[in-house]
């Protein structure tokens, strides 16, 4: 008996630690683009079999945008291409976006991206966020991409809330910066994510504290949408 229960432990302990050794492998892997490439060929490949329509405002970034299942039937009649893939970070969407934004020729840009790269196991800065922002925008136009840039801003989440201060800073850097360039805009979901008591809505997010709910969703087109239909996307005369 004792010796099953030796055999048993020792088995746990090494499906342990290999399960640690995965999850810091995926942690590190995912940080470089190419881990993604996986995700951004099926997306060549649907493009191929399902042509994404012209002139659409192009969702693209990490799980926000991945997860958003009714994000096409929340923005219509705004026509939209939806580009999620993994966590991923701003600089990775400048890596792929020869193949997923500057193919699609998107009438403008919803980029929802940052969080992931504030959680980057190396250590990235809201000044690093803001950097790789700019590569970007940066990257898009010397593609002969001038379609506005809609940043969402990071917001909070109940199990990332010991970075939401650098979170802010980012987002605030990022806001000022906006400020200076022609076809940028910030767009603040952050904010209406807290109650009036200044306490974070977890009721906006899954079981996991870190997805977004249909509720969180709902949320987002409520802030989103008004300002795309306002700048007149989807209408047959686009003000920008």
């Amino acid at each position: 008996m004792g010796r099953l229960l030796v055999t048993i432990g020792a088995g746990l302990g090494l499906a342990i630690v290999s399960l640690f050794g995965f999850l810091l492998y995926v942690l590190l892997a995912s940080g470089n683009p190419t881990y993604w490439d996986g995700e951004i060929a099926a997306f060549e490949r649907r493009d191929v079999s399902n042509p994404p329509p012209k002139d659409a405002v192009l969702f693209v970034g990490a799980d926000d945008v991945r997860q958003w299942e009714a994000l096409p039937y929340d923005m219509a009649p705004v026509p939209i291409v939806q580009r999620g893939f993994g966590g991923a970070q701003i600089a990775h969407v400048t890596y792929f976006s020869p193949r997923i934004v500057a193919p699609y020729r998107p009438s403008a840009i919803v980029l929802m991206a940052g969080e992931a790269d504030l959680s980057d196991v190396r250590g990235r800065r809201p000044e690093d966020v803001l950097d790789d922002f700019k590569k970007l925008v940066s990257s898009l136009r010397a593609q002969g991409v001038a379609a506005p840039i809609y940043f969402v801003s990071i917001h909070p989440s109940p199990m990332r809330l010991s970075r939401w201060y650098g979170a802010q800073r980012a987002n605030a850097l990022i806001q000022d910066y906006e400020k200076t360039a022609q076809g940028l805009y910030y767009i603040d979901v952050a904010t209406a994510m807290f109650d009036d008591k200044g306490a974070l809505r977890r009721d906006l997010f899954r079981w996991d504290g870190l997805s977004l709910n249909a509720r969180g969703y709902a949320l987002l087109t409520e802030i989103i949408k008004p300002l795309l239909v306002k700048a007149g996307y989807g209408a047959e005369t686009q003000t920008r």
